[in-house]
């Protein structure tokens, strides 16, 4: 009778285990293989949100190592002597970073754009929310100081959310760069998957998190605990500015906050709209005044990038 009993417990919990693998499986699949948006999707959606007018752009590739991206790089005739590489957001592609354009193009920069590594037309790949994509941002970055052939002190970074978070990782990486804009990013993985798993699924699957990230860095070569741009901005000289909607009910803003706790005040900027934009929205909900923000940072703490104050 104990013996049936003890193979009826090694059932029971060998068939929990095989559910609990099951179920972690499938939320690491949700963590780091989600469905993405395609080059022409993309386009259509930044369309309706305001593309902004451009030349035609020539279409690069940069060799990353394990990955290959592909991107978008402007020419600016007006000469600003700087450049800006500017990351999108997540499920997104290079043309959701298009919406940033303006705020350097006006000011006589070039411009990188590329698809992250398991988005629009770049290297099939799984998404380590900055921790291999700070890598590809390094290699992007060198790309762009060789074709323009400028210092590291007049080439900046930005990024929205996903892209925030990745520009923020690079900072150790890139410490000569003249500025980095980060709009809307998370202070670290783990924090946001906590956060976002029970709204999205419910409380029930916390239960999963942790069997799921396991799951997840196995596949994806990667530590969930080292994806912390709140981590990566310690000890930076590099002057930041973080921007970040008090609506923004995906990534709250309490993130921004955690990440500008940990650096330098006098180099770094957080501003916190009130504008009620909903995630990585302030920009159209805004332009002016984001405009008006940007320019502001940069005419404190980088006086000497690009043209004044738009060229305008």
């Amino acid at each position: 009778m104990k013996s049936k009993i003890i193979w009826l417990l090694v059932i029971v919990g060998g068939l929990l285990l095989l559910v609990y693998w099951g179920g972690s499986y499938y939320f690491s699949d949700i963590l780091i293989d989600s469905e993405t948006a395609t080059l022409a999707e993309s386009k259509a959606r930044m369309e309706r949100a305001g593309l902004p007018d451009l030349p035609a752009p020539e279409d690069v590739t940069i060799d990353a190592g394990e990955v290959t991206l592909s991107g978008f790089f402007y020419d600016n005739d007006r000469d600003g002597e700087c450049a800006v590489l500017i990351l999108h957001g997540y499920t997104s592609t290079r043309y959701g970073a298009l919406l940033y354009a303006p705020l350097f193009w006006d000011r006589g920069c070039d411009m990188l754009v590329y698809d992250a590594r398991g988005h629009g037309a770049s290297s099939d790949a799984y998404h380590t929310y900055g921790y291999h994509e700070k890598e590809d941002g390094l290699a992007a970055y060198q790309w762009l100081l060789d074709r323009t052939d400028l210092p590291p002190s007049q080439v900046g970074l930005a990024g929205v959310s996903y892209g925030a978070a990745t520009v923020l990782q690079m900072l150790p990486l890139t410490p000569d760069v003249a500025f980095v804009l980060a709009d809307s990013p998370y202070q670290d993985l783990l924090s946001i998957v906590n956060y976002q798993g029970p709204a999205q699924f419910g409380n029930w699957v916390k239960l999963f998190i942790p069997g799921a990230t396991l799951v997840a860095e196995m596949r994806a070569d990667f530590k969930v605990k080292e994806v912390s741009p709140k981590d990566a901005i310690r000890g930076t000289a590099v002057p930041v500015l973080l921007i970040h909607s008090t609506a923004d009910e995906f990534i709250p803003y309490s993130h921004s906050e955690a990440i500008y706790a940990n650096g330098d005040p006098e180099i770094m900027e957080l501003h916190l709209t009130d504008w009620g934009s909903a995630h990585a929205r302030d920009i159209i909900t805004d332009y002016d005044a984001y405009a008006q923000i940007v320019d502001a940072f940069l005419a404190e703490q980088a006086p000497g990038w690009g043209l004044k104050t738009g060229g305008r």
